[in-house]
């Protein structure tokens, strides 16, 4: 099955690329400094990564992420919305030069795109109300706790293997998950911290407590681009790095995905 996704998903970027008019070709570093703007894909409705904000307007990390790498080549960032499906195929017909919006580096991928360094890790924690008293991961491979999990996700597949006596509910979306949890209906949720963590304070009568440091990174979120333009992905590169270097890319991490009350595993 795994083969077949594969054959199916370059099969699709292939088609684009050979679907795509003449001038769909990626600006390169020089025409985007000419034209004085760089377009940045992202997703407005995946937060903390993107969302509309009270006076409707961008905000989230994807976007200071852009503004910042805007800012490193000397233009205007201008933002296109585009939807999880859209990243790629709008990066192959040259109308986005950038692509960010949770874009995991796969293998798969890596074949029809090129990928920047790592803007972080996904992680996988375990949010829990504190009054469950859960304080490792080793807690919940027993199976006496109830986990509330979003079906189909990837922390699914991940309990199976590693915690198979645990019990779980299964619900379609985060919400419900940290809703269900706070109403007692489960004792912890296992997920990518970067994301869950978004939706905590969904629940302010709750006091979370969030443990990390348990299992191995689930994937690098990086940016995407065309690997037609090794330039452009060399500066993007070098200012990420120098992001790194001065303490500007943890900062926004923490200011987006930091969910609060913080304890990491043993």
């Amino acid at each position: 099955m795994k083969a077949i996704r594969t054959s199916l998903f370059l099969g699709f970027c292939a088609a684009c690329s050979v679907l795509l008019p003449d001038n769909a070709d990626a600006r390169g570093s020089a025409v985007i400094r000419e034209s004085g703007h760089i377009n940045i894909g992202v997703e407005p409705g995946l937060p903390p990564l993107g969302e509309y904000d009270a006076r409707n307007e961008l905000a989230g990390y994807d976007i200071d992420i852009g503004r910042a790498i805007a800012a490193g080549l000397g233009v205007e960032p201008r933002f296109v919305t585009l939807s999880s499906s859209g990243r790629i195929p709008y990066l192959l017909a040259g109308k986005v030069d950038i692509v960010l919006g949770g874009l995991t580096r796969t293998p798969e991928r890596a074949e029809v795109i090129a990928f920047s360094h790592p803007l972080y890790s996904e992680q996988f924690a375990i949010i829990s109300p504190f009054e469950r008293k859960i304080m490792s991961f080793g807690d919940l491979t027993s199976g006496a706790h109830q986990l509330v999990e979003v079906r189909g996700s990837t922390a699914v597949a991940y309990l199976r293997e590693h915690a198979p006596k645990a019990s779980m509910l299964l619900l379609d979306s985060y919400v419900d998950a940290i809703r269900a949890l706070a109403q007692g209906r489960g004792d912890a949720m296992v997920d990518v911290i970067e994301y869950v963590g978004h939706y905590l304070p969904t629940q302010p009568q709750v006091q979370w407590r969030v443990i990390r440091g348990f299992a191995p990174p689930v994937g690098d979120d990086c940016i995407g681009l065309s690997p037609q333009d090794v330039t452009l992905r060399s500066d993007v590169d070098r200012l990420l790095e120098k992001m790194e270097a001065n303490g500007r890319l943890e900062a926004i991490h923490r200011k987006w995905f930091d969910p609060g009350t913080d304890q990491r595993a043993p």
